[in-house]
């Protein structure tokens, strides 16, 4: 049996759907599904009652629910236990973030977080939306980064955890410039237009399903667009916005530079303006000295009410794919 089983029951048994569940473990809900049908198989006995709609618990699953809570706990409780007892001030803290926020966000927070509190020795595996967020779950790291909005998919909707707002990140149309340092592309409306040429988030991606709410707002304007180009990662996009292959909707963080220098150009579409809020999250309870240490100097952008338990749903459109990048 996975432990992540036994996390996906008793998310199940408190919502009482699938798709509620499968969405608040970051995960399809076919796989979900999967899941709870392996954990059955491993017991011996459905737990389910998959006739009644919500879906209810057997006599075997409420048995099973008591024990498995209590199990969990311990679990959790003992894994605490041996992290206490081999941590140290030096030792590595763990992070799991998209690309996007450990290329762009994360080194410039570290180094504010050193100047106030010493150094750390850190590791970051950067990955994707969900990725991240089930490294958070299942114990492999201590910290996780992400972007949170409306038009995105839900953030750590249930569980055991606290978040700080460290940031808030626009996410901007940009083109390439000419040599007179006008854009190549501009958003136009005029019937006789040629489509405007988009360098492309896969569409499975948190970005990809934002850029998808804002696309349709430029059609709705009367702005045709046409994809040219298609990647997951905002790296790949701005490159290939600044060569002249099509605009492109970027994070602010990760464009500074360009635009700085002239190189990128941000335009105006007229569509609803995106501000991606940077968070980050650690698990309830007791870590380590250093664990403690570093998020007690974490710079949060609203003092005293930005750290809040993670339990309350987010109204937010939930997709089914698993995305890839920030």
């Amino acid at each position: 049996m996975e432990l992540s089983w036994l996390e996906d029951f008793v998310e199940l048994a408190a919502v009482r759907n699938f798709s509620v569940a499968a969405a608040a473990r970051h995960v399809s809900q076919p796989a979900f599904s999967r899941r709870i049908r392996a954990l059955e198989n491993w017991v011996g006995a459905e737990l389910i009652d998959r006739s009644s709609f919500p879906v209810s618990l057997t006599t075997a699953g409420e048995t099973f629910l008591e024990s498995g809570r209590e199990l969990m706990r311990e679990i959790y409780r003992l894994r605490d236990d041996c992290r206490q007892q081999v941590a140290s001030d030096g030792e590595a803290l763990t992070f799991s973030a998209l690309h996007t926020i450990a290329l762009s966000i994360f080194p410039d927070l570290l180094r504010r977080i050193e100047e106030k509190a010493g150094p750390f020795v850190t590791r970051m595996n950067a990955t994707d939306f969900y990725d991240s967020l089930e490294a958070l779950s299942l114990g492999r790291c201590e910290m996780a980064l992400c972007y949170a909005h409306p038009l995105g998919p839900p953030v750590l909707q249930t569980g055991r955890f606290l978040f700080k707002k460290i940031a808030i990140d626009p996410f901007v149309l940009v083109s390439g410039t000419q040599t007179g340092g006008q854009p190549i592309f501009e958003p136009a409306s005029d019937a006789g237009s040629e489509p405007l040429p988009l360098v492309s988030y896969s569409s499975d991606c948190f970005l990809g399903k934002i850029q998808a709410e804002l696309v349709l707002q430029l059609r709705q304007r009367g702005i045709n667009v046409r994809t040219v180009f298609e990647n997951s990662m905002s790296e790949a996009v701005k490159r290939m916005v600044e060569t002249g292959k099509g605009v492109g909707w970027l994070p602010l963080s990760a464009t500074r530079r360009e635009l700085a220098d002239g190189r990128l150009i941000a335009l105006e579409a007229g569509v609803e303006r995106v501000e991606l809020e940077v968070l980050v999250y650690r698990r309830v309870g007791a870590s380590s000295p250093t664990m403690e240490r570093f998020w007690a100097a974490i710079p949060a952008t609203e003092p005293g009410t930005a750290v809040r338990r993670a339990d309350a749903p987010r109204t937010a459109k939930t997709g089914s794919g698993r995305a890839r990048d920030g």
